[in-house]
């Protein structure tokens, strides 16, 4: 099965051809130069002219993750002097999962399987898995080694680099010919901190054909993630270009920022930790509104975030209203309570009908085998009964990227409708 290029690629590699063999060994010393002044420090090792193009010459390519037409995919990891190497991933991802794991709140952390690979005669070690369709993050094992494996699609997660398998089952996750937009890295300084912080900005096909002012989204990774993740395992602007192409999505600029405020200390190796909410009001997002042509009302702007991400973004939406009337929680590990050791938001959710003029789109939604989902649902449906336009969504799958996705899609299409 031809992959799309989106399951292979990543934000460090976009391209999913990796050459088996960029440079060749030359083991045959008659062939080597012995004249000239470098002739002793000559390697034995000569790249192919591919780079330059032009010429004739086939090669074998590796894609570090076969798809194939029964839905499984073959990982390939070369190391042809490992005694052993296995593959680790996830058993009972999306698909796979049940609401009955979220009854076991260890579950997650100890749904895993470790597989050995074959080697074979070209030095390369093979494994087929079926994990069932969607994002899976995986890691090989080299000789009881964790290790990561370059000729394959990687990112961050998981506190470090993990491979990913991505079997697609969302065409929007998936590239496509429609318009696409860009992905900008913005760095700014940061007095609360003392420390220079980015984000990554993502403007639609349009923004540079055009004068007009856009809405913005405000984004925040999980716990363990990083400003990236929207973007690499998340798929966000691809989905966006497709939504938008279809009409289905209003044309938005997407901000996501790193969830870990680290200030700076006196003392050499110390840190300490800030508050993301004073960050993102006070400094990102005035970088933003000076350097980008975003409308700047309430209406226009919304915040969203996943697990830890989604408990900024409660605090960042409905801790202020008069800058956020957009807000989408997605499996936020403090579910939805009303107050918590530094928060009070009875004031906000004391009125239905004044909180339904205020507010536009409120949205929580967790996985239906996230053991987080009881208590969210529990929480949620007090004023839902009450009367307050908040929506809460179940989504299959367990704490992971394919729920993630389908939330911040969902998500998208609602918002900045006039």
């Amino acid at each position: 099965m031809k992959a799309n290029q989106s399951q292979n690629q990543h934000l460090l590699a976009f391209d999913p051809v990796y050459p088996k063999n960029l440079s060749v060994v030359n083991h045959n010393k008659d062939n080597r130069e012995e004249d000239g002044l470098f002739a002793k420090f000559k390697p034995t090792r000569y790249m192919r002219m591919i780079h330059y193009g032009g010429t004739d010459e086939e090669f074998e390519t590796v894609d570090g993750v076969i798809y194939n037409v029964d839905g499984s995919a073959t990982l390939e990891f070369f190391a042809p002097n490992a005694k052993l190497v296995q593959v680790r991933y996830r058993l009972h991802n999306y698909k796979n999962s049940s609401p009955e794991y979220r009854k076991d709140k260890q579950f997650y952390s100890k749904d895993y399987t470790i597989d050995d690979m074959k080697l074979c005669e070209d030095g390369y070690w093979r494994h087929t898995i079926n994990p069932g369709v969607g994002y899976h993050s995986i890691f090989f094992i080299v000789d009881g080694l964790p290790t990561i494996n370059l000729q394959g699609p990687y990112m961050h997660d998981d506190d470090g680099i993990r491979n990913i398998v991505d079997i697609p089952d969302d065409p929007d996750t998936q590239l496509h010919d429609v318009p696409h937009g860009s992905l900008t890295r913005e760095i700014y300084f940061s007095n609360i901190t003392g420390r220079y912080r980015c984000c990554w900005v993502y403007t639609p096909a349009s923004y540079y054909t055009s004068t007009k002012e856009y809405p913005t989204l405000y984004i925040q990774h999980g716990g363990t993630q990083n400003e990236t993740s929207w973007f690499a395992a998340g798929k966000l602007d691809i989905i966006l270009d497709n939504l938008i192409a279809r009409g289905e999505a209003k044309e938005m600029i997407v901000v996501c920022n790193n969830g870990y405020v680290f200030c700076d200390s006196e003392n050499k190796g110390i840190a300490t930790e800030g508050r993301l909410e004073d960050v993102i009001i006070n400094e990102c997002i005035p970088h933003i509104e000076s350097r980008y042509r975003v409308k700047k009302d309430r209406r226009a702007r919304a915040v969203a975030g996943l697990s830890m991400g989604g408990g900024h973004a409660r605090r960042l939406g409905l801790g202020h209203p008069e800058i956020f009337s957009n807000v989408g929680m997605f499996s936020s590990g403090e579910c939805f309570p009303t107050v918590t050791a530094d928060r009070d938001f009875s004031k906000l959710l004391s009125n239905a009908e004044e909180f339904n003029n205020y507010m536009d789109v409120v949205t929580v939604a967790c996985g239906d085998a996230d053991p987080r989902y009881d208590q969210t649902n529990e929480d949620v449906s007090k004023y839902i009964d009450k009367g307050f336009d908040i929506e809460f969504i179940g989504y299959q799958g367990q704490h992971e990227w394919n729920v993630w996705r389908y939330c911040a899609k969902d998500f998208v299409k609602k918002i900045f409708k006039e």
